[in-house]
């Protein structure tokens, strides 16, 4: 493999990672959801006599939970899935457990309450898909991405935003929808949008624009993206970023 097909490769593995942690991140509401709840049971079972150690137990995995919607929030990794499911898991156990201990009489663990059961069977039925989800990462991912290179791939990124396409021949400004910023490197077209986190990382053979040929004097022509097979809006692209693409295509059809 060339320098440049080794550099895409990595860049391709850093965006695939960072759509999985905008995932994880988008689903911290849910494990915030689930440390609320494991905090409301908590409570009620404080209520009964002489369950003091199980209240312990469920408000040590209640803030389990909550950290690890906190971590989702903040610092995203397919790590937190698997605590996650760890924890659910676990609180679940927990809650049929103590139903056990009710079916065989013991005082402080009260009557036998389906709906705690129904309860206790849901947890473990989230626990086991979110481990099923961990487990599909970790297949993805046997390798994760090193902080270093999530670093340099979030570098790339904030320059390819703020590079102007007149100023840098390797920028281009392409304004779809959503308005895309890239820059031209070797042989990669690296494409980031400027709000949000959508990233195009492709070669000469995924990456295509195509122009109007007519100019109306305006500097402005009608054009059309096309990356990995998917076609986006026509939109009117500028002299600079056309002359730096066209100059991107010749040099690497050489």
């Amino acid at each position: 493999m060339t320098d440049d097909e080794v550099m895409r490769l990595r860049l391709q593995q850093v965006a695939a990672y960072r759509q999985v942690c905008a995932a994880v991140r988008a689903g911290a509401g849910h494990t915030l959801f689930n440390a609320a709840l494991m905090g409301a049971l908590t409570f009620l079972v404080s209520q009964a006599p002489g369950a003091q150690p199980l209240v312990l137990l469920y408000a040590a995995f209640a803030a389990g939970e909550l950290a690890v919607g906190l971590w989702k929030k903040a610092r995203p990794s397919i790590d937190a899935v698997l605590v996650d499911g760890l924890l659910v898991g676990g609180f679940g156990l927990a809650v049929l457990g103590r139903q056990v201990l009710a079916w065989q009489g013991v005082a402080w663990a009260g009557r036998v309450n389906p709906i705690s059961i129904a309860f206790g069977v849901w947890m473990m039925v989230d626990a086991v898909r979110t481990l099923r989800v961990y487990a599909d990462l970790r297949r993805v991912f046997p390798t994760r991405p090193t902080r270093d290179q999530i670093a340099w791939f979030d570098d790339i990124a904030a320059e390819t935003r703020a590079a102007a396409p007149q100023a840098d021949d390797r920028a281009i400004d392409l304004p779809t929808r959503p308005h895309l910023k890239g820059q031209l490197l070797g042989s990669t077209a690296f494409l980031a949008s400027t709000r949000g986190e959508e990233v195009w990382v492709a070669g000469p053979e995924t990456f295509e624009i195509t122009r109007h040929p007519e100019d109306t004097g305006t500097g402005r022509r009608p054009a059309s993206l096309r990356v990995y097979g998917q076609e986006y809006p026509p939109f009117d692209i500028d002299d600079a970023s056309w002359d730096n693409y066209q100059r991107w295509v010749k040099a690497n059809a050489v």
